[in-house]
């Protein structure tokens, strides 16, 4: 039998055995490990699933995503930086795409998710929406690997400044930092370290704030017309088993 526990946590429980103990045993073994004669059994940590992450961005998107990774090992121990590569490549979109697929064919090990990550900025309209439907039609060709467009419009900034309030104006990328300095109290840098740590109190605000924008537009409307607009809380969700606080996965159970 095998408990895995009902927040979705990343870990296998006290038990695992070939068949069921019988609660004459399972008292004995507890008995046991109280007095001192028999080990309670650890937890095994089970590894994230293979993620590759290329970026636009060289300082911002990069340093994020590490942020991100790094908490994760601090949380569920250093053998899960293993399961993460970032790359900040400073393509254009379909370039970007094009040299994720390069890193993929090369990788030592296979990549359950490809995340291309990338900004609007001043590249044309069918840049940013192409990349979307290669990624969907790439997904259609290798259903082992999933291809992910993460993509923010105008800029990455505004996933950040979703962790402080909700903004549906389409502003200048300048006010993007000029706002994002006044939230965080200090001059906003693209080439932060610290930059996730510093947003992630926040991170189920910007998850609903970004949701919210999303919600403004149809599936269909290409992501160039979605301003302002990102799809940033999709990682998020997809990793946030392993991003949960231990404390708040310990309340989940406890109120299930």
């Amino acid at each position: 039998m095998v408990l895995i526990p009902t927040c979705g946590a990343c870990w296998i429980g006290e038990w695992k055995m070939a068949k069921k103990l019988k609660r004459h045993e399972l008292f004995l073994h507890k008995e046991r490990v109280a007095r001192g004669i028999e080990r309670s059994r650890k937890p095994r940590i089970i590894l994230p699933e293979r993620h590759l992450f290329v970026t636009e961005g060289t300082k911002s998107e990069p340093n994020y995503l590490n942020g991100m990774i790094d908490q994760i090992c601090a949380l569920h121990g250093n053998d899960c930086r293993k399961q993460f590569e970032v790359y900040g490549e400073g393509k254009n979109t379909l370039g970007l795409l094009s040299k994720a697929e390069q890193r993929l064919m090369n990788a030592s090990d296979e990549f359950q998710h490809v995340w291309i990550v990338y900004d609007q900025d001043d590249f044309p309209r069918d840049y940013f929406d192409n990349t979307v439907k290669r990624c969907e039609a790439l997904n259609q060709k290798n259903p082992n690997t999933q291809f992910h467009a993460l993509w923010s419009n105008q800029c990455v900034e505004l996933w950040f400044l979703l962790h402080f309030q909700y903004l549906q104006s389409d502003i200048e990328r300048q006010s993007y930092r000029e706002n994002l300095s006044e939230a965080l109290g200090k001059k906003y840098k693209k080439n932060d370290p610290q930059i996730f740590s510093l947003l992630f109190p926040n991170i189920r605000t910007a998850i609903k704030n970004a949701k919210k924008l999303r919600a403004l537009y149809s599936e269909k409307t290409p992501p160039s017309q979605c301003a302002p607009c990102t799809n940033f809380y999709e990682l998020i969700e997809e990793l946030w088993p392993y991003l949960e606080p231990r404390s708040e996965c310990k309340s989940h159970q406890t109120s299930n």
